[in-house]
């Protein structure tokens, strides 16, 4: 029997097939290695994309609750640079590039990719990567949860995030704390849109929120708000 790839479970899948390998031929660059971001990004690297993570934060103890990439040693160490040994254990074929940086007017290049997700869950920093994709033509993905709820929403070259500002939300996990299934749902949500986008496929331009509490997903159009 011939032995088969990495992928090829990946590939029985009818939307994708064999396109996943344009998949694994695109970069994604993940903003925020916490919770959503940290499992987002070993989605990602299981079926062998290309990501950049930029995170200047270390790993705490009491964050290992929803952060499935880390484990106990990793406390009090570098996000990004463990999260980058974690990831290549999961896929040695993996290219994973990590940056311990704080994201700024002045390192907004580290963000040149195909795909951005901003998995900061800080406005201030989501509006400034918002800036740049607009800028530099790239869509970018942006989500956000606390406690049990979430938003997902593609910003691209019709839409920007400053231009749904009234409907996005900004608690704080300090406040608020948070669900590990929030943080795998809003994950598994980012993983689906971003397979789209790298296919040049249609994907979800409405604002979704969920709440996995309730078990409810929700959709709302604000596409009107165009970009400046």
């Amino acid at each position: 029997m011939a032995k088969k790839s990495r992928y090829s479970i990946q590939e029985l899948v009818k939307q994708i097939g064999e396109r996943a390998g344009e998949m694994r031929s695109k970069t994604i660059t993940v903003v925020g290695i916490g919770g959503i971001g940290s499992v987002f990004a070993e989605m990602t690297v299981r079926s062998g994309i290309s990501l950049r993570i930029v995170d200047k934060g270390r790993v705490l103890e009491e964050e290992l609750q929803r952060q499935s990439l880390f484990i106990n040693e990793d406390v009090t160490k570098f996000k990004a640079k463990q999260a980058k040994k974690r990831l290549e254990a999961i896929n040695p074929e993996a290219n994973v590039k990590a940056f311990h940086e704080e994201l700024n007017q002045n390192t907004t290049y580290l963000l040149e990719s195909d795909l951005v997700v901003d998995c900061s869950n800080d406005l201030k920093v989501s509006l400034l990567v918002d800036k740049y994709c607009s800028k530099k033509k790239i869509p970018m993905i942006y989500c956000y949860a606390a406690g049990t709820q979430g938003q997902v929403f593609v910003a691209d070259k019709k839409v920007s995030l400053s231009g749904i500002n009234e409907y996005v939300k900004n608690q704080r996990i300090r406040e608020e704390g948070i669900t590990a299934d929030a943080v795998h749902m809003g994950a598994s949500i980012i993983a689906s849109i971003a397979g789209k986008i790298l296919l040049g496929l249609p994907y979800e331009k409405n604002m979704i929120s969920f709440d996995t509490w309730n078990l409810l997903i929700e959709t709302k159009h604000i596409r009107k708000n165009k970009r400046k």
